[in-house]
């Protein structure tokens, strides 16, 4: 079973930590801002950051059911390959969100 599952599993703890990186992200802008919880209002360097990393989690549940249900009943390995690809994109959204709209 486990050779079933190797590539998404790898994918799936790539995922969480995109995600903790993200979390990070909300921290160090936190302290630099210095905006405490449950503040999600400040400066807009800080809005920015923050939203991207919400709007990351708010997909992150039905990105993992997708690339479970994909790679359980069809094809792991393109199940894998397709969810680094929302990986990758996910995190150049982050880094293009948290610029400022003059410079994306």
């Amino acid at each position: 079973m486990l050779d079933q599952i190797h590539l998404l599993a790898a994918v799936t703890v790539l995922g969480v930590l995109e995600q903790a990186y993200f979390f990070l992200q909300v921290i160090y802008a936190r302290r630099m801002f210095g905006i405490s919880p449950p503040k999600i209002s400040g400066p807009p360097e800080f809005e920015r950051i923050f939203r991207a990393q919400v709007n990351s989690s708010e997909y992150f549940p039905i990105f993992l059911a997708l690339l479970w249900q994909a790679g359980l009943f069809f094809h792991q390995g393109l199940a894998a390959a397709l969810g680094l690809v929302y990986l990758c994109s996910r995190y150049c959204y982050f880094m293009g969100y948290r610029a400022s709209s003059s410079e994306r």
